[in-house]
């Protein structure tokens, strides 16, 4: 039996050594798990925001609001910050402003709605005008605008319901929204209106 000589070391194991790909991983991770806690922090302040506003006005409403009734109203206010952020709800003098105006001012907008050009929708503020509405490379109104105007006036469309069927898919348009036509085919967005709305001229 032989015996293990006091004298010898006994080996150890060097400590591992963090390789720098995971620091790196840790890191990654831990910016991750950041972001989610963020985005989920994010939603519950805005489900309380939301909280507070609707409560008072749903209490302030004599009769019982269904659920399916609270679901689409908040489903078309989602909608309208949709289009705010991608092509702008503007005021009138922003939108006078976009048309190169050298004076922005209110009534162009105005003479433009009257005059069957430019489509407006109610929202807190005021009349607001879809952004989607003004050619960017020419500073004007488009000139599609009128027909699409028109098509709608006449199948008992509302302004905000046209805008609202602009953003849409549409399955006349292969799948596009009629928004996407306004620059490369501003004809075939007339055609599925007509066809969408049931109208013929």
């Amino acid at each position: 039996m032989s015996r293990q000589n006091p004298d010898a070391q006994v080996a150890k194991k060097p400590p591992a050594v963090k390789s720098k790909e995971s620091d790196a991983d840790n890191l990654q991770l831990d910016e991750g798990n950041a972001q989610r806690s963020s985005r989920v922090v994010a939603a519950a302040v805005r489900m309380e925001l939301s909280i507070q506003a609707l409560g008072p006005a749903l209490a302030a409403i004599e009769t019982p609001v269904s659920p399916q009734l609270a679901r689409s109203l908040q489903a078309t206010e989602n909608a309208w910050r949709e289009i705010r952020e991608e092509f702008g709800l503007l005021s009138s003098t922003e939108l006078s402003r976009a048309v190169g105006s050298s004076s922005p001012n209110r009534s162009y907008a105005s003479d433009q709605r009257t005059a069957g050009n430019l489509l407006a929708v109610k929202r807190p503020g005021g009349m607001k005008y879809p952004g989607f509405q003004i050619d960017p490379h020419e500073h004007t109104i488009r000139p599609v605008m009128r027909p699409l105007l028109a098509a709608a006036a006449q199948a008992g469309r509302s302004e905000g319901g046209l805008a609202m069927w602009m953003v849409s898919p549409n399955g006349y348009l292969d799948g596009d929204r009629p928004v996407d036509r306004l620059d490369s085919d501003p004809e075939s967005a007339v055609e599925a209106a007509k066809d969408s709305f049931g109208v013929r001229w």
